[in-house]
């Protein structure tokens, strides 16, 4: 049996000419979940991230953490298959095909609340193949996601993952027989640095815990909760 832990990345820098980087607040969080794992001398013997930034910077930040209480961390395996999708080509032609009008507003998608409304209808769109001249077909990325729970269930003893929402959510999908709405709602709950965690036995994965930030959870770090 082997205990797999799936950590989002911290927050990313969103609104900026450079999303996939941690601020400073994402730093801090990914420190604070690796002092977390070090308070309970949780030791890994297989890590896996995806190949984008913010995850190697979280890994970066966990790993450090776990250093300070002599607490070693193999070194990473990258996986395409954890890296997020391409929300921006999504939304863009989710636009390109509706308009840049919703409820009578016009789009602003500086504004978080209003972009993540939007990422919702084109996730949604782009599951029933309505999208065009997007970087991924909804069919690619699912099966990149089940090539990746495959690698996963190999491996023994306890994992750490280090991946973004999207993965997150379309694993759960497959362990969960969960729809897709209800998978793209629960993508966009994930929070930063979130944990998830399964027990498996080979392809038998038994889920235990969804996003979970009990590293966050005392009143003086509550502020640090996020979700971009």
């Amino acid at each position: 049996m082997a205990e797999v832990i799936v950590v989002r990345h911290g927050q990313a820098a969103f609104a900026t000419d450079d999303y996939d980087r941690l601020t400073e607040v994402g730093w801090e969080q990914s420190r604070l979940l690796g002092e977390h794992f070090a308070s309970a001398e949780q030791h890994f013997d297989a890590v896996f991230t995806g190949t984008m930034r913010r995850h190697r910077e979280t890994l970066a930040g966990i790993r450090d953490a776990l250093a300070q209480a002599d607490i070693a961390t193999p070194n990473a395996v990258e996986l395409t298959g954890l890296n997020e999708y391409d929300f921006h080509s999504l939304v863009d032609a989710y636009i390109a095909l509706n308009g840049d009008v919703y409820e009578g507003v016009k789009l602003d998608l500086s504004d978080s609340r209003m972009f993540y409304r939007i990422l919702r209808l084109a996730l949604m769109a782009w599951s029933r193949d309505e999208l065009i001249n997007v970087a991924e077909p909804w069919q690619e990325f699912e099966e990149r996601v089940r090539s990746t729970l495959a690698a996963l269930s190999a491996v023994k003893g306890r994992v750490l993952v280090v991946t973004s929402g999207g993965p997150i959510s379309a694993l759960l999908r497959e362990v969960l027989k969960l729809d897709v709405e209800t998978m793209v709602n629960t993508n966009l709950q994930a929070k930063n640095t979130g944990v998830t965690r399964y027990f498996t036995r080979g392809m038998n994965f038994s889920l235990n815990m969804f996003n979970a930030v009990p590293h966050l959870e005392s009143s003086g770090l509550r502020h640090l909760i996020t979700y971009t």
